[in-house]
């Protein structure tokens, strides 16, 4: 099942609400990639970068029958993604692909360069003050 996802920061819900598959060219910074479920993984990095238990994801476009949905970031883990080490990035990627392998797969190759990209976004998140958010879209 092919799963396009993208990490983004906006000002707000509103304008984060209006992104995904078909309108890509929103102008915000953003890293996208495919072949995981992100709800999941962000559950799994907040648990392994934070040691504590996930947070409950606020949907901003809740998942409905066309498999696509919209949801804000863990402020928490934001904070934990933007404050992490490269060598604590790529420690908590092979934890996460150890941890995802039971369940639905995280793709082990790229790993280390979602964590990397998703943490440079935190960074930036946190530098204009605004929320960092996710799409994904899985037909």
């Amino acid at each position: 099942m092919l799963r396009v996802v993208e990490f983004f920061v906006a000002p707000d819900d509103g304008a984060a609400a209006v992104v995904g598959p078909k309108r890509r060219g929103h102008g915000f910074p953003a890293f996208g990639c495919a072949d995981f479920f992100p709800d999941d993984a962000v559950g799994d990095w907040e648990v392994l970068l934070v040691r504590g238990v996930a947070s409950d994801l606020r949907a901003v476009v809740p998942m409905k029958n066309d498999g696509f949905m919209v949801f804000e970031v863990p402020g928490r883990l934001c904070s934990a993604l933007a404050a992490a080490s490269r060598v604590r990035l790529v420690e908590v990627a092979a934890q996460w692909v150890e941890l995802a392998e039971a369940k639905d797969g995280a793709p082990a190759e790229m790993a280390v360069e979602i964590l990397t990209e998703v943490a440079g976004l935190a960074r930036t998140a946190e530098d204009l003050g605004q929320p960092l958010y996710c799409w994904y879209f899985a037909p």
